[in-house]
């Protein structure tokens, strides 16, 4: 009984990101991105895209979807992703995406900066917006 209902409060977890995309501006030059790719820009590992222009990785502040993200790109919890990021300041080799504070600062920016890339569910896509990489 406890398993099946594990296996349900997965599925349903999971359904409810199952739109998750990473997008550009629209005026890009950037068509898609291998899983790979988003990674290593996300993880601040890399601040370019494969055609060697600049990659500008930002978030929304209290992002629900956050979490989400970062465990079906990594596999990161929370906790190690936060102890990466640690290091990584720290270090002086990266520091996290910036974060903004709503919805409406990611697409004035995405308008003007075709070096921005997120993430967000599908619904709130928008014209302005090119998805480059699609969750499985």
């Amino acid at each position: 009984m406890l398993r099946s209902l594990l296996l349900s409060s997965l599925f349903i977890s999971s359904s409810v990101f199952a739109e998750l995309v990473v997008v550009v501006g629209k005026d890009s030059k950037i068509n898609s991105l291998d899983e790979s790719t988003v990674e290593n820009i996300f993880l601040s590992r890399t601040n370019r895209y494969p055609d060697g222009s600049k990659a500008k990785p930002i978030e929304l502040k209290n992002n629900n979807y956050r979490r989400e993200f970062y465990t079906r790109l990594t596999g990161k919890s929370p906790r190690q992703l936060s102890a990466y990021w640690t290091t990584l300041i720290f270090s002086g080799k990266g520091k996290p995406p910036k974060k903004l504070d709503d919805i409406n600062m990611v697409l004035e920016i995405a308008e003007v900066d075709t070096g921005m890339i997120t993430y967000l569910d599908a619904s709130l896509v928008t014209d302005d917006l090119k998805v480059v990489y699609r969750f499985e």
